[in-house]
């Protein structure tokens, strides 16, 4: 059979320009889109900024709002001139005069003050335990609010409960508090509490300026 040889086919020039080749173009046009998605993301985080702050606002008032359900905002007064931004007070200096208060803060809707809420702390039986004591403007209690962590689970813990910490609601800043009962078998707990208590009042009387009625 007669020898047939096969032709190899020629390959083609590639159209193809070599990256290296093709300036500065590309380089460009991918740090073009680099730019944009870091400002989509920026633009992003900004937008959703202001809802996780407010978020985590909400929650850090939980415990406000169970003393002053109406009120929306709660500012934070500076411990050494509480009272400044109140209506009826004077500015007093907790650092020294009422140390064992750990923040103060006022009640609003709007821009009305419908309160005051006075946190202070004092041992309990396991450490120590932050009370918030909301107040009206004339001075009365609206509601106590304990955060019991340390204490004894199913025994000083339950000074936290609304049994007793209702029997707080209506006294008065002036009230001596001998009327409140302790719990059995939390006695350090509830004393505690009942000190709390009556440290915010004196509180409250310094930042009036006078007794109570």
């Amino acid at each position: 059979m007669p020898h047939t040889e096969k032709k190899e086919k020629k390959k083609k020039p590639s159209t193809n320009t070599p990256l290296i080749e093709r300036g500065a173009m590309p380089v460009v046009i991918l740090t073009l889109i680099c730019t944009i998605c870091v400002a989509l993301l920026a633009l992003t985080a900004n937008v959703t900024a202001d809802a996780r702050a407010k978020q985590q606002q909400w929650l850090e008032d939980k415990n406000k709002r169970l003393i002053f359900p109406e009120s929306d905002t709660f500012p934070a007064e500076s411990l050494d001139s509480v009272g400044a931004g109140l209506p009826k007070a004077q500015a007093v200096d907790f650092t020294q005069q009422h140390p064992a208060v750990n923040q103060v803060f006022a009640a609003k809707r709007g821009d009305d003050v419908t309160g005051v809420i006075i946190q202070a702390s004092s041992k309990g039986y396991g450490g120590s335990v932050p009370v918030m004591v909301g107040f009206t403007e004339n001075g009365l209690i609206v509601g106590v609010v304990v955060d019991a962590s340390t204490e004894t689970a199913g025994l000083g813990q339950r000074v936290a409960e609304s049994k007793f910490t209702d029997q707080f609601k209506g006294l008065s800043v002036n009230d001596t508090l001998d009327g409140v009962e302790t719990i059995s078998s939390a006695t350090i707990s509830s004393q505690s509490v009942i000190a709390s208590v009556r440290t915010a009042c004196d509180a409250w009387r310094s930042i009036l300026g006078k007794e109570a009625n």
